[in-house]
């Protein structure tokens, strides 16, 4: 459903609002695993791009769209990548971005990184694929299996070795235990460090977005300055508003870094400018909600509100 009237378009606000924003935000980056033959989700994607070039705010120019293939990550057919520009391109060229996605870890629950000459491989295809490439996505973005172990742990461990573990190891004591107060680790020389650096030299045109999903180990927290965008928090509207509506849960747990950080807000059928507003007001410069759920290809499709949110965070002071 697509709000083009603007009378349409304050109802659905004014059904949805509960309250206003507290802070200034840079725009959305929107997860959209589509296949290639959804075309009237394409044209969408497309159409309201100009929205938010065109928003009267012009604070609110970031439209960034995260592709995926079937294959969770670059397409594999010549053909598949000639059609997927025939979808990327008119986003562009209404001034949207287009993110390759790519995925670190062998599976979503494994504490094993793909290596790095694989992730490097994607990124790669993705490049010589798609020309016109912005971005990459980094999913699975988990400096725990870098080096794992909380405060209240007699000791670090190292998931993947010490080959994709930090340089400066002065966190850890020569008995192997935690040094003092569990101190901030400095991420030069990890695996994510490495990949960053990887991409930086060999296409420094891409920006990056790695997605952690949630909060670090209180003790990686220096993890959100190696990407451009950390994905922060990745939850429900129920949790993320919670407790009774406090909204506390939204928390960023990185409040003096300069990089940016991005809410995704998923499971809201019911308050649109509410989760927008409520991640403003929380400090996240860049954020998307939907109304899919896990279970049903949670970025797989568009909210039915979806034109909404463009128009409401194009045009918002």
């Amino acid at each position: 459903m697509k709000f083009k009237n603007a009378a349409l378009l304050c109802s659905a606000i004014a059904c949805l609002a509960t309250g206003a924003p507290k802070a200034h935000a840079k725009g959305m980056i929107i997860p959209a695993y589509l296949p290639l033959t959804d075309t009237a989700n394409w044209q969408v994607l497309a159409e309201d791009a100009a929205y938010m070039r065109d928003g009267t705010n012009a604070n609110y120019k970031d439209y960034w769209v995260v592709v995926n293939s079937a294959n969770n990550g670059p397409f594999s057919t010549s053909a598949d990548w000639t059609t997927a520009a025939t979808k990327f391109n008119p986003i562009r060229a209404n001034a949207g971005k287009i993110f390759g996605y790519v995925h670190t870890c062998t599976t979503p629950t494994s504490t094993t990184y793909r290596t790095l000459a694989s992730v490097e491989a994607d990124i790669t295809a993705w490049v010589t694929g798609y020309s016109n490439l912005d971005g990459i996505w980094l999913d699975e973005y988990y400096p725990r299996f870098e080096v794992a172990g909380t405060a209240s742990g007699p000791s670090p461990t190292f998931p993947n070795g010490t080959a994709l573990a930090p340089y400066d190891l002065s966190f850890v004591n020569p008995d192997g235990t935690w040094v003092g107060s569990y101190p901030q680790i400095d991420p030069s020389g990890g695996y994510y460090s490495q990949l960053t650096g990887w991409i930086r030299s060999t296409y420094p045109k891409l920006r990056i977005i790695g997605n952690a999903g949630g909060w670090f180990y209180s003790n990686q927290i220096n993890y959100t300055d190696i990407v451009d965008v950390t994905c922060s928090f990745e939850q429900t509207l129920d949790y993320a508003s919670a407790p009774s509506s406090t909204w506390t849960q939204l928390n960023r747990q990185n409040t003096t870094t300069t990089k940016k950080q991005l809410a995704l807000i998923h499971t809201n059928s019911t308050n649109l400018a509410g989760a927008i507003d409520q991640s403003i007001s929380h400090g996240y410069t860049h954020f998307y909600t939907t109304d899919r759920i896990l279970t049903n290809n949670i970025w797989g499709g568009l909210p039915p509100y979806f034109t909404t949110e463009v128009q409401y965070i194009a045009n918002h002071s």
